[in-house]
């Protein structure tokens, strides 16, 4: 009896030895795996998303619902333009944009934000990250449908922000492009999304960053226009996954 006892005692023992044991495998293997989208936006940077040239802020709501809707927690999400809406001096809209990133690094105790900029928005962020000590602030930088190179529909040029594009060769974008146009890029991840059927920013490629951790460009027939690339599920699925995968948090 005593025998069958001892048995019984040994056999319970290690079935909870074994137990612990595939606990701490399924535990380490959970925590080996990689994290789902919505798991993952709880720990991201705020984004603050801007407009183009005229844009009032609330053009960028669908990307914001876009967003929310993959788990982004809604206190984490600004949308937000200058006082001129990026019509005047883009250097000018860079130090308002400065003002407005260490408000939301205040509010939110975030040490850096990410940037999802549209249009002449993109140039502004650029030269704030370049020129207004924004690297050390921003952790990603997103440019769609940026007149990064210029643009060859230009009939803007009443706007003063409309002259700094205008074409490749405007002194605000030499200085802008060079040495690099991708600045600080070790400490900033750059995106850029562009798109064929873009008759606002063209040629097309003048969307493209040298140097960017990635350039994408959309085509085909379902390619979204100028203005419908910062609601197009598909550019706001890749900019949701290039922030996944560049997250620091």
């Amino acid at each position: 009896m005593l025998f069958h006892s001892t048995r019984r005692a040994l056999s319970a023992a290690l079935a909870a030895v074994l137990t612990a044991g595939l606990l701490g495998l399924a535990s380490q293997a959970s925590a080996a795996a990689p994290r789902t989208e919505a798991a993952a936006a709880a720990g991201h940077d705020p984004v603050i998303m801007i407009p183009g040239m005229t844009g009032q802020p609330s053009g960028m709501d669908a990307m914001k619902s876009n967003l929310q809707a993959n788990g982004w927690p809604a206190g984490r999400l600004f949308t937000w333009t200058d006082s001129s809406r990026m019509t005047q001096d883009l250097a000018r809209a860079a130090q308002e944009l400065s003002v407005k990133v260490d408000q939301v690094r205040s509010q939110t105790g975030a040490s850096k934000v990410v940037l999802a900029t549209w249009s002449a928005s993109t140039l502004a962020a650029r030269y704030y990250i370049k020129n207004l000590g924004g690297a050390d602030k921003v952790s990603q930088y997103i440019g769609f449908a940026g007149p990064q190179h210029g643009t060859t529909n230009n009939g803007c040029q009443w706007y003063v922000s409309c002259q700094q594009f205008a074409s490749p060769h405007t002194p605000f974008l030499r200085a802008l492009n060079s040495p690099t146009e991708v600045p600080f890029n070790d400490k900033v991840a750059y995106l850029t999304i562009r798109s064929t059927a873009d008759y606002n920013a063209v040629p097309t490629d003048t969307a493209i960053l040298a140097g960017a951790d990635e350039n994408h460009l959309m085509s085909g027939p379902m390619a979204p226009s100028h203005f419908t690339i910062i609601s197009n599920s598909t550019a706001l699925a890749k900019m949701r996954s290039f922030i996944t995968a560049h997250e620091t948090a």
